[in-house]
């Protein structure tokens, strides 16, 4: 039997455009979408979730600092976007983390 990938959803087309094409014209990721080193880390954190089997294997990536969110965030979880970046993307898993739908991306409480 060959492996699945996870299945990603986007909540918006927003985020869509983002994360495919690198535009939007959402205010939310107006200033995003000009930020060269920003798009490269999206890119990578996005390879990385095409090729995982499930959100349990994210953890095994030390930079993306997976986790389950509390709070006003809970029933979500984020990783982060670029081992330094202050922005994360912020998502909701279902199927037991086979299948996640992006909602937004956002910058860290800590890091503002």
């Amino acid at each position: 039997m060959k492996d699945q990938t996870l299945i990603i959803e986007y909540a918006d087309f927003a985020i869509e455009e983002l994360i495919t094409y690198h535009k939007s014209d959402d205010k939310r990721y107006k200033k995003l979408k000009s930020n060269a080193t920003f798009l490269h880390d999206l890119d990578g954190v996005m390879a990385i979730l095409r090729a995982a089997t499930n959100t349990s294997g994210l953890s095994w990536y030390k930079k993306l600092n997976y986790e389950p969110l509390k709070y006003g965030l809970s029933g979500y979880s984020s990783v982060r976007i670029g081992f330094t970046s202050k922005y994360r993307l912020i998502f909701e898993e279902f199927d037991g983390g086979i299948r996640i739908k992006l909602i937004e991306i956002n910058e860290h409480y800590g890091d503002k």
